[in-house]
């Protein structure tokens, strides 16, 4: 399941990376708003020790999680 996660993550990236504006930031919404906590936090930890695409990888610093952003 990991890696189908980090899968859709990249082909997100790669529509929001020749659109105008942030693609992080885009790829970040998209998740927040169209994953589930349980497909987010899956991708966050899958994300530990993977070289993935740029632009996911910098997505992953906007994908909220309850438990992690509310310490911040």
């Amino acid at each position: 399941m990991a890696d189908k996660l980090i899968r859709m993550a990249t082909q997100i990236a790669d529509f929001w990376r020749h659109q105008p504006g942030d693609p992080e930031r885009a790829v970040a919404k998209h998740i927040n708003d169209y994953w589930t906590y349980q497909m987010r936090r899956d991708f966050l930890a899958a994300l530990k020790g993977q070289t993935v695409d740029p632009v996911v990888q910098a997505a992953a610093d906007h994908v909220l999680l309850p438990d992690r952003d509310s310490a911040a």
